[in-house]
């Protein structure tokens, strides 16, 4: 029953502790994606940035990799991040 039981509370504090790391930038301007990259680095892992034009000016931003996985050239930002 201990082993059952403590098995249980690290699995529940593994969750929490990776939830709470999970990145939260700060949101992008409104436009139309118009480049997305990914760039691997070894100190910090991946990076995702999306370029969005708005009123013919680019603005890029580093955004989670969902929202790198939702939105893709041509999309509108944000309402690409939203399922």
């Amino acid at each position: 029953m201990r082993k059952a039981l403590a098995t249980a509370l690290v699995s529940v504090g593994t969750v929490l502790a990776l939830s709470a790391c999970s990145p939260n930038y700060a949101p992008g301007p409104t436009g139309t994606v118009t480049d997305r990259s990914a760039a691997y680095f070894k100190s910090g892992g991946w990076r995702y940035r999306l370029t969005v034009t708005t009123d013919g000016r680019p603005h890029a931003f580093r955004v989670t990799r969902d929202d790198y996985k939702s939105c893709f050239r041509g999309s509108a930002y944000p309402t690409c991040t939203r399922r």
